[in-house]
């Protein structure tokens, strides 16, 4: 029998303010209804997308152009309605269900917003164990790296610490592409910063616009 979760408990829930045992009833039915654990993704990630955009509010234009902090909530807004295209997930586990969902291909696009090692070192598991999975079962899948804020080390050339394992990744996937968030490097140039990619890195008006235009053309979703 399905638990229903009311809306107040899932914002609850997301926001850490449960007590432990309404913790654990909501993880239960989390586990069981997909549904469910969709809301709960997707809840998610508009939290953290209305934080970014209020916490880093978009520099004035060079023509005097006077900022639209309403464009980032209304993308944000458009991202949490595009989590019914695809996956939402944050786990390898996850990323063998998309395959499995597919059908005959899989489109992934891949979010790294954090500068940690460990998420970095997750990203590059996650796009390699998909594209070996995909290579050995004789399927095609594309998968994308996209990278803003502190993410977007992981892509640059003196900062990198995984360069080699990149390179070697896009020899042996050419469907493996790499995407650095423009409005981050923008920011990084405002102070000062000579940001210089890897090779064969593209750069999108932002991360929140690619990964929103990848939702809207069906690509599933993984948060590292």
């Amino acid at each position: 029998m399905k638990t229903e979760i009311s809306d107040a408990e899932l914002n609850a829930f997301v926001d850490g303010e449960l007590d432990s045992a309404d913790r654990e009833r909501v993880l239960a039915a989390v586990a069981v209804d997909g549904e469910l654990a969709q809301r709960v993704c997707a809840l998610r990630l508009l939290k953290e997308q209305l934080r970014h955009a209020y916490a880093e509010p978009p520099a004035a234009s060079r023509r005097g152009v006077a900022p639209r902090p309403w464009r980032a909530l209304a993308m944000a807004l458009m991202l949490a309605g595009a989590a019914g295209a695809g996956w939402i997930a944050r786990d390898q586990s996850a990323a063998t269900e998309i395959l499995a969902s597919r059908g005959d291909a899989a489109h992934v696009i891949l979010h790294l917003a954090a500068g940690d090692a460990e998420r970095a070192r997750n990203a590059l598991d996650d796009a390699e164990g998909l594209l070996r999975a995909a290579n050995d079962a004789g399927r095609p899948i594309a998968v994308e790296l996209v990278a803003n804020r502190g993410g977007l080390d992981l892509l640059r050339v003196d900062l990198s610490p995984h360069a080699a394992r990149i390179a070697a990744l896009r020899r042996a996937h050419p469907n493996f592409e790499l995407v650095a968030c423009g409005q981050t490097i923008e920011r990084l140039r405002e102070k000062g910063i000579e940001v210089r990619l890897l090779p064969g890195t593209r750069v999108a008006s932002s991360a929140l616009d690619q990964i929103v235009t990848r939702m809207n053309q069906g690509w599933s979703y993984l948060r590292i």
